[in-house]
């Protein structure tokens, strides 16, 4: 992140948020830079020390695809996938308050999912509890995928099942020169690993938190590219 621009916040901080003025300032020049000028409106905390302690949101997490080459407990055996992704979607409800989220400290921007609390409990049912994969370290998990992501060990210490390969994110924001500057709900859809062919492997944890691990994207100013 650049130094800060204007001087000044000019955005809503929630009380809870512990950062200086200038990470805030930075903070708030990454995300301009992302959505192509537009500034953002509200820093909130979302009090979890497994993630870094500054994330860029890229939208409000609408929907993941992912292709899932294993069982799946009580799913694949009855409806197999035959290489077809299947959807995780989020209620409308539940993507107001769910992100997908860059570090912008990280060498090649990692990505985060934040997700709903309501909704976390009904993923952990589904691709934890039901998921009858062992758990592993993230960062192992990382590694089976490849990529510049699966290269590092810079994840955070916890174990994960995987709930199967991802190939595409979907999310809604609101970038200036978007086709309709007065509605905020334009919506992105971005292939994962369409050029590499390395995907991330989407995990679940025992908290029903998601992540990606591994994959060969990154997250600049243009948008996420693989």
């Amino acid at each position: 992140m650049r130094k800060n621009r204007g001087g000044k916040i000019d955005f809503e901080v929630n009380p809870n948020v512990e950062l200086n003025e200038a990470d805030l300032s930075r903070g708030g020049d990454a995300f301009e830079d992302w959505h192509w000028g537009v500034r953002p409106h509200k820093v909130v905390d979302y009090d979890d020390d497994d993630y870094p302690e500054v994330l860029i949101e890229c939208g409000r997490l609408i929907r993941l695809h992912i292709r899932t080459p294993w069982h799946l407990k009580n799913s694949s055996s009855r409806h197999p996938r035959r290489q077809r992704d299947t959807m995780i979607e989020l209620s409308r409800h539940a993507s107001l308050d769910s992100h997908i989220a860059f570090d912008p400290d990280h060498k090649s921007q990692r990505l985060y999912l934040i997700v709903n609390p309501f909704a976390r409990q009904a993923l952990k049912k589904r691709f934890w509890d039901e998921n009858s994969l062992d758990p592993a370290p993230l960062h192992y998990v990382a590694s089976l995928a490849g990529g510049r992501h699966g290269k590092d060990r810079d994840y955070p210490e916890i174990e994960v099942k995987p709930c199967g390969v991802c190939t595409a994110v979907v999310y809604y924001t609101h970038k200036k020169g978007d086709e309709n500057p007065g509605d905020p709900r334009s919506y992105y859809i971005h292939q994962m690993g369409e050029l590499t062919k390395y995907f991330p492997i989407l995990c679940c944890d025992d908290q029903g938190r998601l992540w990606l691990a591994g994959g060969n994207y990154t997250s600049p100013t243009p948008g996420i590219t693989d």
